[in-house]
């Protein structure tokens, strides 16, 4: 009689933790950017070489500049707080995009030199991701 005691008492237990499983609340996963182009409607090329992903986050002040530069790996931008002006040199001249809290852009075509700014009165929070390899540069800046 009491082993079946215990039986029962180890399955309401356990029926009891896998019900409150069960009403867990469930994770909100939101997409937040998804792209296979640049802002320039180019493809990007990943590495040879041994992966390496790489995460920062990058604050801009009101008049920072990040200058003229390309990614030799596919870099993923997202901007979490403020605003800033992605500027791509394109046959000589700049084409200005103004990318804002909630949107990113992906960067890493050796064709498509830019820089970004803040040109905005609040700091820009942007977190960037580079699918990179092992010894590789973040970006090869452009004289």
């Amino acid at each position: 009689m009491g082993a079946k005691s215990i039986g029962l008492a180890a399955a309401s237990t356990l029926l009891f933790f896998n019900a409150a499983a069960l009403a867990a609340p469930k994770p909100v996963i939101d997409e937040l950017f998804k792209s296979n182009q640049t802002l320039g409607g180019r493809s990007v090329v990943y590495p040879e070489g041994k992966p390496e992903m790489r995460v920062y986050k990058v604050t801009l002040a009101p008049g920072s500049t990040i200058p003229l530069h390309t990614h030799p790996s596919p870099v993923v931008a997202f901007v979490q707080e403020g605003a800033l002006h992605n500027v791509r040199v394109v046959d000589g001249a700049e084409v200005v995009d103004l990318i804002v809290a909630g949107e990113g852009f992906l960067e890493g075509s050796p064709d498509e030199p830019h820089y970004v700014v803040n040109k905005g009165t609040t700091p820009a929070v942007v977190m960037v991701t580079f699918a990179s390899v092992e010894g590789m540069p973040n970006l090869v800046a452009i004289d």
